[in-house]
């Protein structure tokens, strides 16, 4: 079999498919039927929930799911879930509470729905672990039913009652998957790949830092409209993240799998071909989408025209140049350069949150957005290419 007609598999691939779908269904629907503050609150709730998803992934569920390699019994059991749960609700709970003013009885509400998606998780992951793959494209096939079924017509237009609906559709889809995952669990050796979870754990903090965090401060700070814009345009490029997501999956694999790709040489050059199709996809993408928003004058009713613009500008900005930057990450990754790819990381962080800073402090929330945005953008290329390029020269010269 030739590199090139390497495939992701097809039940995951078509899994990642349903399950964008299902998360980005909820926010559109909201966008058109709620008003302003109701979809700015929303879209920080649902921010808040996608947060706690991504970080249990990155310490427990994801770091166990690779050590299967070497030990099949390493399956994240109940009780670790349980916990990481309990600590997601209450922080979404927080985040509703402070970010969105939610009174104490509706933001447990909220806290509870929040966390629902981390157990959802915890499940998609053992049954992947178990070889339980199309079980798991039925689930969030289960869950975009529901969520597309209950919010559109049925359902009245409050971040609370949406929420509730994004819980219960995890929840269902959660008792979809449990028959098919196994019940008891061997060894959990944690410890013996706890460096490897600590390190993904601390890439995906940094790497939500950068934009997640100062959202929001700024939710808190009233910077309500500009929000909604941002997070709406999040959602209409959210096809692109999938297009990143396969293609670094297929380049971990490759590397890891195929013997042609022992070779760094091979390796690079895969990832040089990735970045300028990704780059030019991105580029395509989000200039027609922010053309088409522009000549008609589309807007929800959730979002003003001048924000949704500005949104699109950013994150499309942002979306073009740390993706096509990005992909020499993972190729730095494959090549087990770990240390560089996090140190980067650390320093595009650095410079974002500068750059919302000093906007914040030169003209308030719209040139907070407007420089965090752009530093993060501009700094992606200016530290992840010259990086690349030194680690690049010196493998492919102690290539035998």
């Amino acid at each position: 079999m030739t590199p090139r007609r390497l495939r992701l598999p097809r039940p995951l691939t078509i899994a990642q498919i349903l399950s964008s779908a299902a998360g980005a269904v909820p926010m559109l629907i909201a966008a058109v039927r709620m008003d302003p503050p109701a979809f700015t609150s929303f879209s920080i709730l649902t921010l808040a929930s996608v947060l706690a998803v991504g970080g249990s992934r990155a310490a427990l569920f994801q770091p166990a799911l690779i050590f299967q390699r070497t030990d099949a019994g390493s399956l994240v059991p109940a009780r670790y879930m349980l916990v990481v749960s309990s600590l997601s609700a209450l922080a979404v709970a927080a985040i509703a509470v402070v970010s969105t003013g939610a009174p104490p009885a509706e933001a447990g509400l909220i806290g509870v729905a929040g966390a629902v998606p981390v157990f959802y998780d915890w499940v998609r992951y053992r049954a992947i672990g178990s070889g339980r793959r199309w079980a798991v494209a039925a689930g969030d096939g289960v869950r975009l039913t529901f969520v597309s079924a209950t919010a559109l017509p049925l359902l009245a237009a409050t971040p609370l009652s949406f929420m509730l609906a994004i819980g219960v559709s995890c929840a269902i889809a959660a008792a979809v998957l449990l028959p098919q995952v196994p019940v008891r669990v061997g060894t959990y050796p944690y410890r013996r790949y706890r460096s490897s979870a600590a390190w993904q754990t601390l890439d995906f903090a940094v790497g939500q830092a950068i934009v997640s965090l100062p959202l929001f401060l700024l939710a808190g700070s009233g910077a309500n409209d500009l929000i909604g814009g941002v997070r709406l345009a999040q959602t209409l490029l959210g096809p692109l993240n999938l297009a990143f997501a396969a293609t670094t999956t297929n380049i971990i694999a490759d590397g890891a799998t195929h013997v042609d790709y022992r070779q760094a040489s091979a390796v690079i050059a895969r990832g040089w071909r990735a970045s300028i199709r990704l780059g030019l996809l991105a580029t395509a993408v989000v200039t027609i989408l922010t053309g088409v928003i522009w000549s008609t004058g589309w807007a929800p009713a959730g979002v003003e025209r001048a924000d949704l613009l500005l949104g699109m500008v950013l994150v499309g900005a942002s979306t073009i140049l740390t993706g096509w930057s990005g992909i020499h990450g993972i190729v730095l990754r494959v090549l087990d350069h770990q240390s560089a790819v996090t140190l980067v990381r650390i320093g595009i962080a650095s410079a974002t949150t500068a750059g919302f800073l000093i906007g914040y402090a030169a003209g308030g929330d719209e040139w907070s957005l407007i420089l965090g945005f752009g530093a993060n953008a501009i700094s992606a290329p200016l530290l992840f290419i010259p990086v690349a390029l030194f680690h690049y020269r010196r493998d492919t010269r102690e290539t035998p």
